[in-house]
């Protein structure tokens, strides 16, 4: 029972950061904060989302694009120019990267007031991936349990 407690609150921990810090916060700027309060907020985010954890950066001029661009061919993830939603959700995933590793030019009234600290470092598929492999199926943690 208190794993499935701790799940639950990871999990909705987790959508209030993407909904506060990364929605609300860094695409449409509803509010300020501090730089110390935004590395919390970083941090916290990471640590919560985990595999899936979205750059607040990217996500936040991702979503401007898609607020500005709705519904035609400039939108970052319309639906209504793709052929079902695996390829929307690919084409997404593509025009994230794009922007996270700085290889699409954006327009610079999307790059206003957005949280930047270290977001390549956050970056964490790959090590997040390694730690739940290696908790469920290394050896190592038969030997340690109680």
């Amino acid at each position: 029972m208190p794993i499935l407690l701790l799940f639950i609150a990871q999990w909705y921990l987790s959508l209030f950061l993407q909904t506060f810090f990364q929605h609300r916060y860094a695409s449409h700027g509803a509010f300020t904060m501090s730089k110390n309060w935004e590395k919390v907020f970083y941090v916290l985010s990471w640590i919560t989302q985990g595999s899936s954890y979205l750059s607040p950066k990217a996500y936040g001029i991702m979503h401007r694009m898609h607020h500005a661009f709705t519904d035609t061919d400039k939108d970052p993830h319309s639906p209504s120019y793709s052929k079902n939603i695996f390829d929307m959700m690919w084409k997404t995933k593509v025009r994230y990267t794009a922007i996270f590793e700085g290889r699409e030019e954006i327009e610079p009234r999307f790059m206003k007031n957005l949280p930047v600290w270290y977001g390549s470092i956050l970056n964490s598929r790959l090590p997040c991936g390694g730690t739940y492999y290696c908790r469920f199926n290394c050896p190592c943690v038969y030997f340690m349990a109680p």
